[in-house]
């Protein structure tokens, strides 16, 4: 039998010290999930003890402390019955939490995991999909078999939800299937519109909407599901989420309700303590309540998780902020609470991306661009891709149907994971020759010169950067985005990096007439942070290793 490598878990009285650390700052409701993570085997005996503290410190004990530390009491599946039945919608579809349909507030079985990774691709995002699309939805290595097992699924998932009494909402025609439903009845896209029209009204409104959206937005989307496509969009409904949380935290802040906002950031930032925008709203809120040292522990240990483990720098907009905390400087000013005057918003529909073809040119450095189709080949699996040869380049044409996100983020995540070696990217709406000239700017050349241990650049035009990045405006996104300093324009990411490297400059990067022609010599890793005048201790690393543009 093989011998566990895993820590063994806390006891009783370390479980008990976390709730007196925590309770001083934390109120219940972030507790409660804190301690519903826990082993259940100390959770009837931890119950009481928790109760017993309540009552000493004076803090009211919720009537549910018991139920989420023992798992007692209703389930999570009794609230969402409940919510089902107080929205007046005779029929629901929830993909947040598990896969789940509603029928009068009750709950209709779906079938198996392959129906209900069917639904979720049918119910995602209220637009018809291409059949040839849907294996990668249901199977992350669809088999050869595929086509007639997705007819199999959909007719077993159009008689459960006829023998339910919803009724035949599938719809397949022209090799095109969809969900007949309105965005109202599908809960992620009920959360798009609140936090699309909260977009749109004044600060106390967008928070009353955001709230609503994130009370929608409970436990892990798509849970028990995995496929390729349910992993992409589970980690897109994930940012989705951390936006509202973090959206909604920014106008606490700016209402004045800084020390409200405290314990919910910090449950944030213990979540993901490398996220800038998280770190820069605990600081503030921490440093505003008066707890400034707190706010400088928060900025410490956001930098280990950056730089020690990442390997990443620090946002320098954080930096900033910890001088300024640090020195109490005046322009960082508590906000005064206000009361924002009252909008009747226009119940605007949520955005939705126009469907038009994206053109995406991959230019490798010195190599055969043919080179490029085997390393992309998985990648293009089951997109319905045209993929060619021009001269120097590859040439993408995406489908109208397939998400503009999708090819920004997961599908060129992929891509990057996949070639060995330099290759810049340009992306734009159906215009090949706008894509060209971003993915062959010397900007995206000189960008991918100072990512040295990435091996893809991606330059997306302006009108993409706009209808698809900033119009989502997830933060871990925006962030991965700068401006093309050229008159071409642009904004230029690197996979795998947060913040792109900025370009190196030319006359470091060339010697001689040849863009190739650097000296050679090993490679040297500075440890510390290199600053002129000052001397650091440095340890050669390799001495056979040759840059990029020497192989």
């Amino acid at each position: 039998m093989a011998t566990s490598t895993h820590a063994p878990p806390p006891s009783l009285n370390e479980l008990f010290f976390q709730f007196l650390l925590l309770a001083s700052t934390i109120p219940s409701p972030v507790l409660l999930r804190h301690f519903r993570r826990m082993d259940r085997g100390w959770s009837a005996e931890l119950a009481e003890l928790l109760a017993a503290q309540l009552e000493a410190t004076g803090r009211s004990a919720a009537p549910d402390w018991h139920h989420h530390c023992t798992g007692a009491g209703p389930p999570v599946e009794e609230h969402r019955n409940e919510r089902a039945k107080m929205t007046g919608l005779p029929v629901e579809f929830r993909l947040w939490g598990q896969v789940a349909a509603y029928r009068d507030g009750e709950r209709v079985h779906l079938g198996t995991e392959k129906e209900q990774c069917l639904l979720v691709a049918l119910a995602g995002n209220g637009m018809p999909v291409r059949r040839e699309a849907l294996p990668e939805w249901l199977w992350e290595d669809p088999p050869e078999h595929a086509e007639s097992e997705i007819g199999r699924y959909m007719t077993r998932l159009r008689g459960r939800l006829v023998t339910a009494g919803i009724g035949d909402l599938l719809e397949s025609k022209n090799r095109l299937c969809r969900l007949d439903v309105v965005d109202a009845q599908v809960d992620v896209r009920r959360f798009e519109a609140l936090t699309a029209q909260a977009r749109s009204v004044a600060d106390g409104h967008a928070a009353t909407l955001l709230a609503e959206a994130l009370e929608l937005a409970e436990g892990v989307p798509l849970a028990g599901l995995r496929s390729r496509r349910i992993n992409t969009y589970r980690a897109a409904l994930v940012e989705q989420r951390l936006a509202a949380q973090i959206r909604l935290a920014e106008i606490e802040i700016g209402l004045g309700r800084y020390r409200e906002c405290v314990p919910g950031l910090l449950q944030l930032f213990l979540e993901h303590p490398a996220n800038a925008e998280v770190t820069r709203l605990a600081m503030s809120s921490l440093h505003f309540a008066g707890r400034t040292q707190d706010a400088l522990d928060t900025f410490a240990t956001h930098r280990k998780q950056v730089v020690e483990n990442g390997g990443l720098e620090v946002d320098a907009e954080l930096e900033k902020l910890q001088r300024l905390v640090i020195d109490n400087d005046e322009s960082v000013r508590r906000p005064v609470a206000r009361r924002s005057a009252h909008v009747v918003p226009a119940l605007l529909p949520p955005a939705r991306e126009v469907q038009r073809e994206l053109v995406v040119v991959l230019r490798p450095d010195d190599e055969d661009p043919t080179e490029l189709r085997a390393a992309i080949s998985q990648s293009l699996q089951g997109e319905g891709i045209d993929v060619s040869v021009a001269d120097d380049r590859l040439v993408c044409v995406v489908p109208a149907d397939v998400p503009h996100a999708d090819v920004l983020t997961a599908w060129l995540d992929r891509v990057a994971a996949d070639v060995r070696f330099p290759v810049r990217v340009g992306v734009s709406v159906e215009n090949e020759e706008l894509a060209a000239d971003l993915a062959g700017s010397d900007y995206a050349r000189r960008v991918l010169a100072a990512a040295r241990t990435k091996n893809l650049v991606v330059v997306v035009s302006d009108e993409l950067y706009e209808s698809v990045v900033r119009r989502r405006g997830v933060p871990n996104e925006l962030s991965s985005y700068r401006r093309v300093e050229e008159p071409l324009g642009g904004w230029v990411r690197v996979p795998g990096y947060s913040v792109p490297p900025r370009p190196a400059k030319a006359e470091k990067r060339r010697r001689g007439s040849g863009s190739g022609d650097v000296l050679k010599g090993p490679t040297v890793f500075v440890q510390g942070r290199a600053r002129i005048g000052e001397q650091f201790n440095a340890a050669v690393i390799n001495m056979k290793a040759r840059r990029r543009d020497e192989r």
